[in-house]
């Protein structure tokens, strides 16, 4: 699904500057004890920008004491991933089409092709970060990935949960079970590992590892 950039941030009623290298905050503030929650939009990777929804006012990752005390739909990932795939200029991608074949017509200097790629790489990072300031911001994106109180959100149907998604952030006020609600058939349902009684409308079998996860407390610990 191809999202354009600029209308999300104005339907999002969002109207701080979205760049690449850029990530903030818009907080949520709500009634109640451990009810605030935030948006964070996260563009710092040229390539993508990640919208997430925590718990808090912060945007920082919170201690698990802390994130137990909020509602279950802020202690489950809810996000999104786009991928820039329009950088509003043409003149890098005749470059790197130059760059290709010259290289293809050069042999036995392989590490040194390498190292000159990765440069490139740098610069065109560096090229994108300058361009923002001139005003020349990537505007079009593809969903490549959306997650909803850690469901995964079907690729068929993410413009019923982003467009859901957007309008709520436009109201400062996330409900990821809303979210689910509407898009009840939507999402991939996996089946819980064994020691949980499955409800028979499972879309992906659970494979439990048990070495893979034995050390998930320690993780969770030293977060």
């Amino acid at each position: 699904m191809l999202v354009d950039v600029q209308k999300f941030l104005e339907f999002a009623n969002i109207k701080e500057a979205l760049y690449p290298g850029k990530r903030f905050v818009k907080p949520c503030k709500q009634i109640g004890q451990y009810k605030n929650h935030c948006i964070v939009l996260d563009w710092r990777n040229p390539d993508i920008i990640r919208i997430d929804i925590k718990p808090g006012l912060s945007g920082k990752q919170l201690a698990p004491e802390v994130v137990k005390e909020y509602p279950v739909c802020f202690q489950t990932p809810t996000y999104v991933k786009i991928q820039v795939i329009n950088d509003n200029d043409e003149t890098d991608n005749e470059e790197d089409e130059d760059e290709e074949g010259k290289s293809k017509g050069k042999s036995g200097g392989g590490k040194q092709l390498a190292k000159k790629k990765t440069l490139e790489e740098i610069q065109q990072i560096a090229a994108r970060f300058s361009k923002s300031v001139e005003g020349a911001i990537p505007s079009l994106g593809e969903i490549k990935e959306m997650m909803v109180m850690g469901m995964e959100i079907t690729k068929e149907q993410f413009a019923i949960a982003f467009a859901e998604l957007t309008r709520q952030i436009s109201h400062a006020k996330i409900s990821a079970t809303e979210i689910l609600a509407k898009s009840a058939d939507m999402v991939t349902r996996v089946t819980p590992p064994g020691f949980l009684k499955p409800k028979g409308n499972e879309d992906v079998t659970y494979k439990y590892d048990r070495e893979k996860n034995a050390d998930i407390g320690v993780k969770m610990s030293l977060r």
